[in-house]
């Protein structure tokens, strides 16, 4: 018996390593020799498919390491290994006592092609004992595994669960190895606490099973692991957590000289979207971020969550996998950025919330998620709501131009090999995540005249032509020319009126950058100039620095008016309302022009007459401003004679007054022809290269704006040589009583006149990576005794920071290496943990409406713009001196 085993023995590994079921076959004469018995699961699992299929007998002794009878209700899923390896065994039947992981069983049967790798087909399964599990596995990787070659082995991987989900009686772990993720399942055990696995670094042992398509080419692979003792917890999750350490968006999956882990990550943020069940996108500071989640607690935008999730690597922004949220209170909502179809593709928006305009191509209400397509500058993009929310998006006409806000999400491209270019995320499209139908907001539906109403009115003609064949032949003709003629003037109208609005956007941009520009070396052209008057000088040197800061203070008062303009030309100016004695005022505001009346040999007179209120509440910086252009142009073009003021009341209604001014001069006046234009941009009533008086053409446009919002109107009465009447109305309000029924957001304060009080010594952190503007701040700072520190941008300001106490820190918002915003964002981080607030002064010269608002959400304190004065930083940094004077005395 021992001699004929030996020889059966070579016989099969001669016809493994040979080749010899097959040539075998071809050797026996019609099948009078047996096929050689299989008893090694590596044998079995050895053989190709051909060989597999011609039922080689099977006699095989091994462990069950794996069972399973829900999977398949008619064959139990069951894998046994032996020394030699692992292979799948197909059971005839459900056995009447279930096997175990670790049952001693024998198998009789035949080999099988599986689909992907041979399988043994069971005639006879029966126990007869117990054995332990395979003791030393090899430890396998991820790319391994794709490979095959540890197909059905029982195998060891290390990763973090990332996931554990319920179907039916299986479990299912989700676990995220060193170079990739993998599935594994077991039969449910009753007690066993899965939940606890998530986020925990384990090691588990079980056999790999194949996942392959229907052509047998392999797709994937996960693992059967039979107990949940096979599965040993290295590093436990956190019980709590929600008590991790808070990450800034802006700081995820940057480099770091430690390697980063597969274990989840704390994110706090300002809720911009929420889909429950699938998405939640927040935002930190400026920065976005989308978290992919099965959670479904409601929570609304300005809602403040905590979100901890798994990182997962994103084209422009990281994503989160496997998100949990709670709520952490409740903030202001984030207000969307207006951008253009460019800005949204260059991915810096990615995950933000933002405001889009584009036309209506098509409309997909039979897609999973309701979505419209949109063109903007000539290219395609989308929005989407989704599905589980219960709304519907309104059907549009094609052509509709609709204003969208929703959360910004890039595609990144690649080029042919798949691979970015240049190493760096491409923007390849976009598309905007909606959170309501609300989100969508018709701006201008598309024209009513069509072809296809042109084509309905050309067969009315041709119905007509029936009726009176000759005038309906020569009506068709009027008619279709003049279709001809209305098509082309709507298309000219079209191309002319978007190119107005392209001119129109590019000139407000253009100011606005130009302003920013301007106004940075204008801080140190006035900043300078103050510094030097300050100082000892002599007769004409002082006359000089008085020439200089009077043309430096005439060039900031043009590029106000640009500035302003701009704003108004965006839509973004708005009115104050505060209390004031409408008399002193005014008196204080002709005093400064006064002087320069004088000087020209004029006479300036103000008449108020008696019913006007003593007391208004109103916009009284852009009142100023408005009697400042008029009466400076008015004494501007007099020669000799007077200008006046005259206040009268034009009427009264229940919430206020109406009040009329006239600026009236006896200059040179305006030709008739003249007026309509003197009101536009850029327009002057002389426009020669021999004009005799300056001006940018901005003032009156400017004064006419601002009437406007103030609700009212203004004209001029004039004739040549006999001077010039400037007619406004502006509405106001009355009075304390008016405060009371307006609320308590009206200041109650008219001017403030008194100088800065004597602040207290300050240890102040100067960040500014302009070297004149740190001079001049400093400069200022110094005279009035504080002691101050310099940072070239936020990097040097985070180190000064970590080795020094500071009072307050001044910070420009736009520095190299590191902004503003980016560096408060980290100080604020830190202040988390410490509890203690370190006032931030954003110090810039973006000046536009907005910037003020934006530093102010970005953590940010108080707010200066470029060019400032002296009195005006001591006088802002007086309130910080009064909150360190309270910290001292109560420490």
């Amino acid at each position: 018996m021992r001699r004929s085993g030996y020889l059966l023995l070579i016989t099969v590994v001669l016809g493994l390593l040979l080749g010899t079921p097959d040539s075998a076959c071809q050797r026996q004469q019609s099948g009078r020799e047996a096929l050689p018995t299989v008893t090694k699961a590596h044998d079995a699992h050895s053989l190709t498919s051909e060989q597999a299929a011609r039922s080689y007998p099977v006699h095989l002794r091994g462990v069950v390491t794996y069972y399973d009878p829900y999977i398949d209700p008619r064959h139990p899923t069951v894998w046994v290994s032996d020394a030699s390896g692992g292979i799948y065994v197909e059971l005839p039947s459900v056995p009447a006592v279930p096997f175990q992981a670790g049952d001693l069983v024998e198998i009789t049967g035949v080999t099988a092609n599986g689909g992907y790798a041979p399988i043994v087909k069971a005639s006879e399964a029966r126990v007869v004992g117990k054995s332990p599990l395979p003791s030393t596995p090899p430890r396998v990787t991820f790319a391994q595994i794709l490979t095959g070659s540890e197909d059905g082995l029982w195998v060891e991987v290390e990763g973090v669960v990332h996931a554990v989900r319920e179907s039916g009686k299986n479990i299912f772990l989700d676990l995220a190895l060193s170079d990739g993720t993998i599935t594994a399942s077991t039969v449910k055990e009753a007690g066993v606490d899965y939940d606890s696995l998530v986020d925990a670094k384990i090691r588990l042992r079980g056999n790999q099973a194949p996942l392959f398509n229907h052509q047998g080419a392999m797709t994937g692979a996960y693992l059967l692991f039979p107990n949940r003792a096979q599965v040993t917890v290295e590093e436990p999750a956190l019980a709590h957590p929600f008590t991790l350490p808070i990450s800034p968006v802006s700081g995820l999956l940057r480099f770091t000289p430690k390697p980063a882990s597969n274990h989840r990550v704390h994110i706090r943020g300002i809720v911009t979207l929420s889909w429950p069940g699938r998405l939640l996108c927040i935002q930190d500071g400026l920065r976005g971020l989308c978290a992919q989640t099965d959670q479904t607690t409601p929570l609304i935008p300005g809602e403040l969550a905590d979100v901890i999730g798994f990182l997962v690597i994103g084209a422009f922004t990281p994503t989160l996998n496997r998100a949990t949220y709670t709520a952490a209170g409740f903030q202001q909502p984030v207000p969307p950025l207006a951008v253009t179809f460019d800005q949204a593709l260059n991915g810096n928006h990615d995950a933000e919330l933002v405001e889009v305009e584009g036309q209506l191509v098509g409309q997909d209400e039979s897609a999973s998620d309701p979505n419209i397509v949109l063109s903007s500058q000539n290219h395609a993009f989308s929005a989407v709501l989704p599905a589980q929310s219960g709304a519907r998006l309104p059907t549009w006409k094609k052509g509709t131009t609709f204003k969208l806000v929703g959360i910004c999400s890039v595609k990144g491209g690649t080029d042919r090999s798949g691979i970015p270019w240049d190493g760096f995320s491409i923007p390849e499209s976009f598309r905007i995540l909606l959170r309501s139908p609300q989100d969508v907001v018709v701006i201008k539906s598309p024209s009513w005249w069509t072809p296809i109403h042109a084509i309905s009115m050309l067969g009315l003609a041709a119905v007509l032509t029936l009726v009176v064949l000759a005038w309906v032949f020569v009506l068709r003709r009027r008619v279709e020319g003049q279709t001809r003629v209305i098509r082309q003037q709507l298309q000219e109208a079209a191309k002319l009126r978007t190119a107005a609005e392209a001119a129109n956007r590019t000139k407000g941009e253009f100011l606005a950058n130009m302003s920013h520009e301007i106004r940075t070396p204008m801080n140190g052209v006035l900043g300078m100039t103050d510094l030097l008057l300050d100082s000892e000088l002599t007769p004409e040197q002082r006359e000089c620095a008085s020439m200089v800061k009077s043309s430096a203070d005439s060039l900031l008062t043009i590029v106000n008016d640009i500035l302003d303009f701009s704003k108004i030309e965006a839509g973004r100016l708005d009115l104050e309302s505060i209390e004031f004695d409408l008399r002193d005022c005014l008196a204080l505001t002709l005093k400064t022009l006064a002087v320069s009346a004088h000087q020209n040999g004029l006479e300036l007179t103000c008449d108020i007459r008696p019913e006007v209120p003593e007391r208004v509440v109103g916009d009284l910086t852009r009142l100023q401003q408005v009697l400042i252009n008029l009466i400076g142009n008015a004494i501007k073009f007099t020669e000799r004679g007077e200008v006046g003021l005259r206040i009268t009341v034009d009427s009264r209604t229940p919430d206020g007054v109406r009040l009329h001014f006239v600026v009236a001069d006896t200059g040179v006046g305006i030709a008739p022809e003249k007026q309509k234009l003197i009101f536009d941009a850029f327009s002057q009533a002389d426009g020669t290269t021999a004009r005799k008086f300056g001006g940018t053409g901005l003032g009156l446009t400017i004064s006419a704006r601002l009437v406007e919002l103030m609700g009212g109107t203004i004209w001029v009465e004039s004739a040549l040589g006999h001077g010039s009447s400037f007619h406004f109305t502006a509405s106001l309000h009355e009075g304390k009583e008016a405060v009371e029924r307006l609320g308590p957001q009206l200041s109650t304060s008219a001017l403030v006149s008194t100088a800065p009080k004597r602040v207290k010594k300050l240890h102040v952190l100067l960040a500014d990576d302009n070297a004149i503007n740190q001079k001049i701040a400093f400069r200022f700072l110094e005279k009035e005794g504080h002691d101050v520190t310099l940072a070239s941008d936020g990097r040097q300001a985070l180190a000064a920071l970590d080795g020094e106490n500071f009072d307050v820190v001044l910070m420009d918002v736009q520095m190299p290496e590191m902004d503003g915003f980016e560096a408060t964002a980290i100080i604020r981080a830190r202040e988390r943990d410490t509890g203690k607030r370190l006032p931030i002064i954003a110090m810039t010269a973006h000046a536009m409406k907005g910037d003020r608002e934006r530093c102010l959400a970005a953590g940010m304190d108080s707010y200066i713009a470029k060019p400032f004065t002296g009195p005006e930083l001591i006088e802002l940094l007086e309130k910080f001196s009064d909150a360190a004077r309270e910290e001292a005395s109560s420490a």
